[in-house]
Order: C-alpha cells, then structure tokens, then sequence
C-alpha cells in the first residue's frame, strides 16, 4: 500500500513540476487571458503559502518573485526522495 501512495506522490510532483514550468514560462511567451487564469488556477493552491514562505525569508526581493524556483526546487527534490524510496 505505501508504495502505491509513494508512487502516486511522485506522479503528483512530475505533473505539478510541468504545470510550474509552464506558468514560469508565461513570463516570456504570451498566452491568452483564459489559460493563464487556468494555469493561475492549478498553481496558486501551492504557490501561495511559498509565496509567505519566501516574504518572510531571506530570499525576499522586491523585483523578482522566487517562489516559483523554490518551489520547482522543492517537487524536484520531493520525486527525487519519492523515486529512492520506490526502489
């Protein structure tokens, strides 16, 4: 049974990893209003409390938003920990 919720969680991090991808991407290319609302939709459950997490950090900018990075960095990290325990 753990292996099947394990398996789950690293499918749910790949997934999520290209949903993030594509939303960093709408920084350089142009997408219409309605799937940048749906892409806003499927990322900001996650993003948000990274979002409190990083204004409270020392990674805080005034420029830039790195929430997206961290969180990239942390699902990679989460399907890396989920594939060692798989094996």
């Amino acid at each position: 049974m753990y292996r099947y919720i394990l398996y789950c969680t690293n499918i749910f991090a790949i997934v999520l990893e290209v949903i993030v991808l594509i939303y960093m991407m709408q920084g350089i290319f142009r997408f219409g209003p309605k799937l940048r609302y749906f892409l806003l939709m499927l990322v900001s459950p996650v993003l948000v409390p990274m979002q409190k997490m990083v204004r409270r950090s020392i990674l805080n900018t005034f420029t830039i938003d790195l929430s997206p990075y961290v969180l990239l960095i942390v699902l990679v990290y989460l399907e890396q920990v989920c594939a060692y325990l798989l094996q």
